[in-house]
């Protein structure tokens, strides 16, 4: 009895531990086969398609030749749009905010720029917030836009509380 013991504990420890570290899947152990449920819009809105293989790749850009920028606004629902990017000037993602109106729409903002990196490596993340009259709270973080970038836009959720301890360690800094 005390050999059975001996081995049950390790055999468990063994299977948590493996489980744990990524290296096989609960459902993978348990028989399971995985579902393709992976939601390719938003990567063919930024321009790629998804092979066979499943890794995405770059497809043509726009007949016209034109930068742009993806917009994705996560509110009610998620709504994915290429944006035309001017080159005559430079644009700020308090620009897009404001010719689309979302502060108008959904108040305060949490917005995430996701820049491709050169090495096709993940993605640079900038973050800023946008108060309600559609100006960035960091003037610091109104990041201009690139063509490529992927701009991701949430309804800010923080409470009353947290937002006014954010300002007041912004106002001291």
């Amino acid at each position: 009895m005390r050999t059975i013991k001996c081995w049950i504990l390790p055999i468990l420890f063994s299977i948590c531990t493996a489980t744990q570290s990524g290296c096989i899947s609960l459902g993978a152990l348990m028989g399971q086969t995985k579902s393709p449920t992976l939601d390719t819009r938003l990567l063919e809105a930024q321009g790629y398609s998804i092979p066979p293989g499943g890794m995405p790749v770059p497809v043509a850009p726009d007949p016209n030749g034109a930068p742009r920028v993806i917009l994705e606004v996560r509110e009610d629902g998620t709504h994915v749009e290429s944006i035309p990017l001017a080159m005559d000037r430079a644009v700020f993602i308090e620009d897009i905010v404001q010719q689309a109106r979302l502060h108008d729409r959904f108040g305060q903002l949490s917005v995430s720029i996701m820049r491709p990196t050169e090495a096709g490596g993940p993605p640079l993340r900038l973050d800023t917030r946008i108060d309600d009259s559609g100006k960035a709270t960091n003037v610091g973080q109104n990041y201009a836009l690139l063509p490529g970038d992927h701009i991701v836009v949430n309804s800010d959720n923080r409470s009353s509380l947290e937002r006014f301890i954010d300002k007041q360690f912004r106002d001291r800094m």
